[in-house]
């Protein structure tokens, strides 16, 4: 079993900010949770991934919480927090779904607002994508003033694509919701390919693949241990 980083690049998007632009982004998400750290002076950050989730630990569980939640609304209230990776649904548990090989990628059938669809498992996308026809299938809708996230394409070429906040996004159970989705076609030319399954969906599980019999499985993070 392995976590596979798919080849299939032709036209790999990335949400990254460049180094310099990180940094600085860095720096502004910890100045805008410093009151939060003030506030609960047990708990020890521990990082801030690329969509300003904060991590924290603390001798009391309480504590972890509460400074969370005080860190997002900070986060919110400084405009700092751009993608919405969504949440866990009340009803998501450990998943195993079929899925198919083409080359070196792993094609995964997803539900989007409840629309099928076939994405590539690509663990080196930060953004989950999907092209403009799948998507207006599902009822994701690009609006004037839509959050925009930037990226390269191989190539070096940059771009900006739109994002959209989906309903729900589910691979068999594990079902995430309020998760924005990049509107833009990834893989042009893959009439097989609807899209691109990124962190934004990975990051709330484990996953694993068992590459010899051909099967997905995903196991809610919160759900590890219990």
């Amino acid at each position: 079993m392995s976590r596979p980083r798919t080849v299939f690049a032709l036209a790999l998007l990335t949400a990254c900010a460049a180094p310099a632009e990180r940094i600085e982004r860095e720096q502004a998400l910890r100045a805008a949770i410093a009151p939060c750290l003030q506030r609960y002076p047990s708990v020890k950050l521990t990082g801030i991934d690329d969509y300003g989730q904060v991590y924290a630990r603390a001798p009391e569980h309480d504590d972890v919480g509460g400074f969370e939640q005080c860190a997002q609304g900070e986060i919110k209230r400084a405009g700092l927090f751009r993608i919405g990776t969504g949440k866990l649904a009340a009803d998501a548990r450990t998943t195993t779904v079929s899925i198919r090989q083409l080359y070196s990628a792993f094609l995964v059938p997803v539900k989007i607002n409840g629309i099928s669809a076939t994405l590539v498992l690509d663990t080196g996308a930060t953004q989950m994508l999907l092209k403009p026809e799948v998507a207006a299938r599902a009822g994701l809708e690009v609006t004037s003033g839509a959050p925009m996230v930037r990226g390269n394409v191989v190539g070096g070429r940059r771009l900006t694509v739109p994002l959209v906040r989906a309903r729900s996004v589910s691979v068999g159970d594990a079902n995430v919701e309020d998760i924005d989705v990049g509107i833009y076609d990834a893989l042009p030319g893959r009439p097989e390919v609807d899209g691109l399954l990124g962190a934004t969906f990975l990051h709330h599980f484990k996953f694993t693949v068992d590459r010899k019999n051909l099967v997905l499985t995903l196991e809610p993070e919160e759900q590890q241990g219990q």
